[in-house]
């Protein structure tokens, strides 16, 4: 478990990713705590959440080259096969 820990790099982009998907949501969230707004303007404020989580996600999975983030909390695509004969069923 350390190895993939130690293995993990640092994605300037990753984290750039991450910042611009909270502060869209948070700037969403602050919005429509302080006003009353219409269903035209949450669809927006939705739709602009939803495309910097989309590009997040997007670079997670394929953000290296059509190759996953490696900086990515937790893998989402493993090169290594699943060796353990318990957990294969024949």
């Amino acid at each position: 478990m350390s190895s993939l820990i130690a293995a993990q790099t640092h994605c300037d982009e990753l984290e750039r990713l991450r910042r611009e998907a909270a502060a869209a949501l948070l700037e969403a969230k602050k919005i429509r705590r302080t006003r009353d707004v219409s269903i035209d303007e949450d669809e927006e404020l939705t739709r602009r959440s939803h495309r910097k989580i989309n590009a997040l996600i997007k670079h997670l999975l394929s953000g290296h080259d059509g190759s996953p983030c490696p900086a990515g909390d937790r893998p989402i695509v493993k090169t290594s096969v699943l060796r353990d004969a318990s957990l294969v069923r024949s």
